[in-house]
């Protein structure tokens, strides 16, 4: 799957800056260098030290110089893609970057594909695959902990785990093959007891991580929280208050957003996607009748909706019609009810509505002087993420390619688990085995086929 040819392309965003780079890897890195490179003076450069800096020329064909840049190489197997590597830093902007990066194809490079770079670190055995794509995990990052979940993956965190889970495994797979390999030898039957706590052990090990890949994913993509409720709630004025900035317009007069405001915040390490949506009410107007439309489609696909009551109005008839809706409509529903306005007599507390809907969250705020804001803060968090989530160890599942590949070895698990307790011959045990240990294997690219790699490597810009 490993080509011989020599690769290269900018690998710094688009765009104006002081730096961009031009990566070159494959067995001709340092060839293509002596051809495009020279010395300040012009002459041609004799010696390169791996992993020093130089300062040279860029030069064209027709020795036409380019631009003045500075250069390092590294020697594979000890680079990133594991070849040889020629990194060329120039002046940032497109048009140089361009022009340098022709003259690396002039001089026998080909144009890198997509990820092709971390692709070849993979093929060689630098990253595995769940390293690699903690590599877009990494790029992609929108907060703090997002970063670190992907810091984790990237340095072999996930990897540890699903390699130390495979060991046990092996240590139940490898005495049956070898007793059906060799039944001359005397060698020691099963002991099925010690089978069956392993395989109950691991697949409590394999559980967590498939109930923590929906942390994973919000981390990853970033979770949808929808403000619902009726026309001048305060759903506007509590976007503003999350966002510490006027951004949704606030005025006395029902039915201001016809349209939805969206807003991406760091919520305490969360990326947030907080949508400020039409009032919801029964309406004739052809202009808000789709607002409020749109409003239950994106009610429908949340990760969280708070449910904005106005607590001197008290819950009304039409509170109640589209709670009930909710109810009805929206799967996996989370919902938190949040009584606005408690800087004002009330009609309602949260211990009246506590009693109406006793499943639900209530919570007390004021969007105006900010009471309870850090409590709401704490409760989206927590339904989010879960009361146990702790962000100092966060070794997370954070792709769904994942989450599958888990579920499908706990099923394989369950059938060994069952046929143990059975007693059926051990040659299907050892097959259900083998294919739960290669079904995790998918995930770090030990068992997986060229189409998945490539459609994963794909996902990468060009340049990484």
């Amino acid at each position: 799957m490993i080509d011989n040819d020599t690769i290269s392309a900018i690998s710094t965003a688009q765009g104006a800056g002081g730096i961009g780079i031009v990566r070159v890897s494959g067995k001709d890195a340092f060839k293509i260098g002596e051809k495009i490179l020279r010395h300040p003076s012009g002459k041609p450069i004799q010696t390169w030290p791996e992993r020093r800096v130089r300062l040279g020329i860029v030069v064209q064909t027709g020795q036409r110089v380019l631009d003045e840049v500075v250069f390092f190489t590294f020697k594979g197997p000890k680079s990133y893609t594991g070849e040889d590597i020629l990194e060329i830093q120039g002046h940032g902007g497109m048009e140089n970057l361009q022009l340098i990066l022709a003259a690396t194809l002039e001089a026998g490079a080909r144009l890198a594909e997509p990820g092709e770079f971390t692709k070849r670190a993979f093929l060689n055995g630098r990253l595995d695959l769940a390293q690699a794509e903690a590599v877009i995990d990494l790029i992609n990052a929108q907060t703090e902990l997002a970063h670190r979940v992907a810091v984790n993956q990237l340095s072999g965190g996930l990897s540890q785990i699903l390699h130390e889970i495979e060991g046990k495994l092996f240590k139940i797979l490898v005495p049956i093959e070898a007793a059906l390999d060799y039944p001359e030898e005397d060698i020691p039957p099963l002991e099925k007891e010690e089978a069956l706590n392993i395989i109950r052990s691991v697949k409590a090990q394999i559980r967590t991580l498939i109930d923590q890949a929906e942390r994973g994913r919000i981390l990853q993509e970033t979770a949808t929280v929808v403000l619902a409720g009726r026309p001048n709630v305060g759903k506007s004025s509590l976007l503003n208050t999350l966002l510490n900035e006027e951004r949704a317009i606030v005025t006395p007069i029902p039915g201001t957003t016809r349209d939805f405001v969206t807003e991406t915040i760091d919520l305490q390490g969360l990326p947030l996607r907080i949508v400020d949506t039409a009032g919801l009410r029964e309406i004739d107007d052809p202009i808000e009748k789709e607002g409020v439309n749109r409003s239950w489609e994106l009610i429908k696909k949340a990760d969280l909706i708070l449910f904005i009551i106005d607590s001197t109005l008290g819950l009304s008839v039409e509170d109640r019609d589209f709670i009930k809706e909710i109810y009805q409509s929206v799967h996996r529903r989370k919902l938190l009810f949040v009584l606005n306005k408690s800087d004002l007599p009330a009609k309602i507390n949260p211990t009246e509505v506590n009693s109406i809907y006793p499943d639900e969250k209530i919570l007390s705020i004021s969007a105006l002087t900010r009471e309870g804001i850090e409590e709401l803060k704490q409760t989206i968090r927590s339904e989010l993420m879960g009361e146990d989530f702790s962000p100092e160890h966060p070794i997370l599942v954070t792709r769904l390619r994942h989450k599958k590949a888990l579920e499908k070895t706990k099923e394989l698990l369950a059938q060994v688990e069952d046929g143990l307790k059975s007693g059926i011959s051990e040659d299907l045990i050892a097959f259900d085995l083998r294919d739960a240990i290669d079904s995790m294997g998918e995930i770090t690219g030990r068992s997986v086929n060229e189409d998945i790699i490539n459609a994963i490597f794909s996902q990468f810009c060009v340049g990484k």
